[in-house]
């Protein structure tokens, strides 16, 4: 994975945080909670991030993933099924910062607060903060 990945994401998918946190699908409105839930992402290092509306009936689901430390985008079709995938590693966004974390490298919650604040702190909007929870 590269810089290129983290630039895929940022600009086909907006910037971390500033999709929506709600989103019409399998026939009603969908919070993160229940796309995960749909998706079967139960793990707990599975954090949402947000979701975005695409073209042709399709959204994009944005979480961490603490096993894998990468942030990931599932671009699915209206009923769940999962159209593309797209991954790039926690430190595309966290720098030196991801290197200097040390242990916390293994817990998702920490990385994803790392991240929410580097990406508050770069002007980056939060239109759905609490989120990551779900």
């Amino acid at each position: 994975m590269s810089v290129e990945d983290k630039e895929l994401i940022e600009t086909r998918f907006g910037p971390l945080w500033s999709g929506m946190t709600v989103i019409a699908f399998q026939g009603g409105v969908r919070t993160l909670r229940d796309v995960k839930r749909a998706l079967d992402l139960a793990g707990e290092d599975v954090m949402a991030i947000d979701l975005r509306e695409l073209p042709g009936q399709t959204f994009a689901f944005r979480y961490y993933d603490g096993d894998d430390r990468r942030i990931v985008v599932l671009v699915c079709d209206s009923e769940g099924g999962i159209l593309e995938e797209h991954r790039a590693h926690i430190a595309e966004w966290l720098g030196e910062l991801y290197y200097e974390s040390g242990a916390l490298a293994y817990d998702a919650e920490a990385m994803l607060h790392l991240l929410r604040k580097k990406s508050e702190e770069g002007g980056a909007t939060s239109s759905s903060f609490g989120a990551d929870r779900c």
